[in-house]
Formats: structure tokens, sequence, C-alpha cells
């Protein structure tokens, strides 16, 4: 792995202006979940996985990111495939008013967990998860024990969690690999500065 902390590849694609005035849905900008019914299935007809859809920016430049992945990795080539598919499929729902920027990457080395099978396959990583409780928002890091029955046991440095899914605000893997590319890095470089 490279010391990126961001996603591993982007392919980013520029959809044309529309005319201003009523989209399929009313003129108004379609919300994340009305987008994942148009995009999951495209990506899933592909072979992929789609990890996560979110829609960033202002509502004049909105930028709709799609996270993708597959059992042996993604490629820039994969990413492409998918952007053209899922480019196609919105272009049919109109789902913006105007112009839109579509970005189509793999989830990279602090990959999202927001599905409960994501913590389940993921069990025995690090993961860092903000949860919204009754008193007040908290970060948590630690190691994922187990996701069942809408419940995820995380053990942290102060003791094992049980956090409600429903109370996860964001979740994602800790990025280990950097961390342990870049002490194998400068171990490397101090073991160059010995010969």
């Amino acid at each position: 792995m490279s010391g990126r902390k961001g996603p591993a590849f982007f392919f980013p694609l520029q959809r044309p202006p529309r005319r201003w005035g009523r989209s399929s849905i009313g003129g108004e900008i379609m919300n994340s979940s009305e987008l994942e019914k148009a995009i999951v299935p495209e990506v899933e007809a592909l072979g992929f996985e789609c990890v996560k859809v979110e829609v960033v920016g202002s509502s004049r430049s909105p930028i709709v990111r799609i996270f993708i992945d597959a059992e042996d990795g993604v490629s820039i080539k994969h990413c492409a495939v998918v952007s053209r598919a899922v480019g196609l499929a919105l272009d049919r729902v109109d789902p913006f008013p105007g112009r839109y920027l579509l970005e189509v990457s793999s989830p990279g080395n602090s990959r999202p967990l927001t599905k409960p099978e994501h913590f389940v396959r993921h069990t025995g990583l690090e993961a860092r998860v903000q949860c919204d409780e009754a008193q007040g928002k908290k970060t948590y890091t630690g190691i994922i024990r187990s996701c069942i029955n809408g419940l995820l046991v995380l053990q942290t440095d102060e003791g094992e969690r049980i956090i409600n899914l429903l109370d996860i605000v964001k979740a994602n893997l800790s990025p280990q690999e950097y961390k342990i590319d870049k002490k194998r890095t400068k171990k490397a470089s101090e073991k160059d500065g010995e010969k």
C-alpha cells in the first residue's frame, strides 16, 4: 500500500448542464436514498459492491460520490466502467436541475462502514466510530469484536463498548496500513543510513 490516506482511485465525470426547470422528480434535488435506488442496481449489475453514496457540495454544484469495492480490489478501469454506467442511469432520472459532478472511487484504506455487514466483515480490525448518543456526541476508536442484532461491540482502550447501530453517525476503518507503511519506511531509511 502507498502512504496515501484518501481513496485509492478517483474517476470524476462532469455531467453536462441540464435545462433549468423541472427534473423528473419535479425540479427537486434527489435525496441520498433516492439516488441509491438509481445507483446501487447499476453498480451491483457490474459485479461491484456499492459501499457508500453521498452528495456533497452546494445545491448549485453538487458532487455525487460513489465508493465501490470488489473482492479482488478496484482499479481505475473499474471506476471508469462504473462511472459511465451510473452516469447514464442518472441521466435517465435527471437527479439535479443543473450540472453535477460524478466521482467514483475505491473506499481507500479508511473504508467507510455503512451497513451491519461491513462491521461483520471487518471483525478484528480497528475502527473509528462517531455516535450521537443521549449524553452527546462521542467518538470511539477500537477493535470491532462483533455486530449482532443491531449492536456493535467495540473493544476500546477504556474497555468494551456496546453501540446501537442507530446511534452511529459515521464509522470508518482506521488506516492501519498507512501507519504500518510509515513505520516500515522509517525503519528502512534508518537501515540505509547505517550502511
